[in-house]
């Protein structure tokens, strides 16, 4: 029986693993042949047009949910609070948006794959706390 070792770290992989287990690279595929399932690379350009669009959706888009919902957090306050914090943290959101779909598609991190139900919650989340703000805004 041959042994398959992940070509990035090193690991042992068992027979059915897609992934490596240790640093989710993908396992290599005997004869060459595409994996089963196997991710397509992310669009860096897309990601960081969500980001520009609603901070934090960048993130979302790479499957770093709670990094997506505090770079939304930290935009809003900072830009309530401080204007220029707020800017500052949607133009880092931006930009790690994009330098992350990168990484991914080089293979240097584990690729992540894009949850749409997560994203469209995402959305909805952001459309609700909009109104809510509205509301209290013209209620007061």
């Amino acid at each position: 029986m041959h042994e398959t070792v992940c070509e990035s770290c090193g690991a042992v992989l068992r027979d059915n693993d897609t992934f490596c287990e240790r640093c989710g690279a993908l396992a290599p595929v005997p004869g060459g042949a595409a994996a089963p399932g196997s991710p397509t690379e992310k669009n860096a350009a897309l990601a960081a047009l969500y980001s520009f669009i609603i901070a934090g959706m960048g993130q979302v888009y790479n499957g770093h949910t709670l990094k997506g919902v505090a770079i939304f957090l930290g935009t809003l306050v900072g830009i309530v609070v401080f204007v220029i914090p707020g800017l500052l943290i949607w133009i880092f959101g931006i930009y790690d948006a994009y330098t992350t779909a990168k990484k991914m598609n080089a293979g240097t991190i584990p690729y992540k794959a894009t949850d749409t139900s997560t994203m469209i919650g995402f959305v909805v989340a952001i459309v609700i706390l909009v109104v809510l703000a509205f509301a209290l805004e013209f209620s007061l």
